[in-house]
């Protein structure tokens, strides 16, 4: 019985290479990061009311894909608040410091 190791060929770690890869080559600045982060978890959630807008008029969606774009939507957000709250506290500890 053959077992692959964790580390490179774990099929998440290779998604976070190749997005880290990408990110260095295109040296986006701060603003440009959190720019994108907002505008992608804005775009779930259009996505999120847009597929239940379609549940309620009757187009052809099941309650599954409403409810996995809802969770998706909701869970962005969480990562969003989370990535904010870390900020801040990063930020207060900076103007903690003494010169």
């Amino acid at each position: 019985m053959n077992i692959q190791s964790i580390g490179s060929s774990s099929l998440l770690n290779n998604i976070g290479m190749q997005s880290l890869e990408k990110n260095i080559d295109e040296k986006k600045s701060f603003s440009d990061v959190i720019s994108n982060a907002i505008n992608n978890v804005n775009e779930k959630q259009i996505n999120a009311d847009n597929s239940i807008e379609s549940l309620i008029k009757g187009d052809d969606i099941t309650m599954h894909e409403v409810m996995l774009s809802m969770q998706e939507s909701q869970l962005s957000m969480q990562l969003l608040i989370e990535v904010r709250n870390k900020m801040v506290e990063a930020y207060q500890e900076i103007n903690k410091i003494q010169l």
